[in-house]
């Protein structure tokens, strides 16, 4: 079997701030900092074969918090997948979100400098010079081909356990699980944002009998299962109260399906 732990970097100066952050390099607050430390501290004990993160600051240096606490011999480790940075906002990053104005077109918001929190049912939309939402699944998609499924490919010839970790954001998490789920001809979605340094675990059994033969960019038959999901209970006391509201939620993971444009910051408050 395959287990893939994805898990959110810790609290960056972005997050704090409430703004787009996107591929924006903002580092981790004090509190990210002892977040990334805990959240290594928790998985101490769980062995994976090899670490893997996005190269933004924030999810590489969480990373390494998780790789110093692992036991000797360390486990190898890439921190350099661009294919799992955050979704690039574009020209909306460093600025704080926006309620929409009625009877104003997108357009004409990003005339002026504003970028509203943009619906689900806008997946196609992208800020400028940013990406889409449907852009990023594509990306996860590429991601799970590249990093994961090398690891399925070792599993269902050797007959092997391995356990890898992806150190991401909290938007390209949710896609990767997302894209992940989908080896296995399934469907998931995920049922709210994640706070910093939660982790979702995604678990990959091979159906055939083992050692099955199997080509390098073959997917064999397997059942993927979402077995946790934004788990924190790592996180007692570095945590604010209350439930994750507008950006916050966004940042985590969280959508946003209103019925009219002012419905935005009601709609992405989601209790944890």
């Amino acid at each position: 079997m395959l287990t893939v732990t994805l898990i959110r970097h810790g609290e960056s100066t972005h997050n704090v701030l409430a703004l787009w952050s996107g591929c924006t390099e903002c580092p981790l607050t004090e509190r990210g900092v002892q977040q990334a430390r805990v959240v290594g501290a928790y998985f101490a004990n769980t062995r994976f074969t090899k670490i893997y993160a996005s190269p933004l600051p924030r999810a590489r240096d969480t990373a390494q918090a998780v790789l110093d606490a692992q036991p000797t011999p360390k486990p190898p480790h890439d921190f350099t997948i661009t294919q799992i940075r955050e979704q690039s906002f574009g020209a909306a990053e460093g600025h704080q979100t926006c309620i929409r104005e009625p009877d104003k077109t997108l357009e004409a918001h990003f005339a002026e400098g504003k970028y509203p929190i943009l619906y689900e049912s806008e997946k196609h939309v992208a800020f400028p010079g940013g990406e889409s939402v449907e852009d990023l699944t594509r990306r996860a998609e590429r991601a799970v081909r590249e990093v994961v499924l090398p690891h399925v490919v070792n599993v269902a010839r050797y007959g092997r356990e391995e356990h890898i970790a992806l150190v991401s954001h909290g938007l390209c998490i949710a896609q990767v699980a997302s894209a992940i789920v989908r080896l296995g001809g399934g469907t998931w979605k995920r049922k709210g944002p994640m706070v910093n340094t939660a982790w979702v675990r995604v678990e990959v059994r091979i159906q055939d009998e083992i050692p099955v033969e199997v080509a390098d960019d073959e997917v064999p038959p397997v059942e993927v299962t979402v077995t946790d999901e934004g788990r924190a209970d790592h996180l007692e006391g570095l945590l604010d109260d209350g439930p994750l509201l507008g950006m916050k939620a966004i940042m985590g993971g969280g959508v946003v399906d209103a019925k009219s444009p002012n419905e935005a910051e009601e709609q992405t408050s989601v209790v944890l």
